[in-house]
């Protein structure tokens, strides 16, 4: 009767899988990758491979080479880089750097995955903290009322 009045069971569909697997790049490798013709950088514990996009870069190849090899996290984010700048296809993403497994997962876990490019941690921190801040605003929202009240009852027996 079930399965008739509501149709065939189903199988329920699963609308995300797990994310694959990235290659752990050791600091020996990526420092490896120094040279104008072969360039990988870390940024936020993602090992980037950005020897296509160098000669594109609109600071030039040189600044893009000066921090090849190296984590350049600091130096990406001082530049102020845009979303589109964050989601270059040129960049060819090749790993997560040893030691920062950690950092990578709590970037999926506010809800950054590969394709939107180099993870942008202010953009990612307020996505994290958003429940934290609607429930501050709420106790506030709350205790001012209250406050309101009580003033408002305490002016009325005055």
């Amino acid at each position: 009767f079930v399965a008739c009045f509501f149709g065939p069971a189903r199988r329920p569909t699963v609308l995300s899988k797990a994310p694959p697997r990235m290659e752990v790049i050791t600091k020996a490798e990526l420092a490896r990758h120094a040279s104008s013709t072969d360039t990988w950088i870390a940024v936020h514990g993602l090992v980037y491979d950005c020897t296509k996009f160098m000669p594109d870069h609109p600071g030039g190849a040189e600044l893009v080479e000066d921090v090849g090899g190296t984590d350049a996290s600091q130096e990406f984010e001082d530049a102020l880089h845009s979303n589109a700048a964050r989601a270059e296809e040129a960049l060819v993403l090749k790993g997560v750097l040893e030691g920062c497994e950690a950092q990578v997962q709590r970037w999926r876990d506010a809800g950054w995955d590969e394709s939107q490019g180099i993870p942008d941690p202010e953009d990612l921190a307020s996505k994290a903290g958003m429940p934290t801040t609607k429930i501050a605003l709420m106790v506030v929202g709350a205790v001012g009322a209250v406050v309101a009240a009580w003033l408002l009852a305490r002016s009325r027996r005055s």
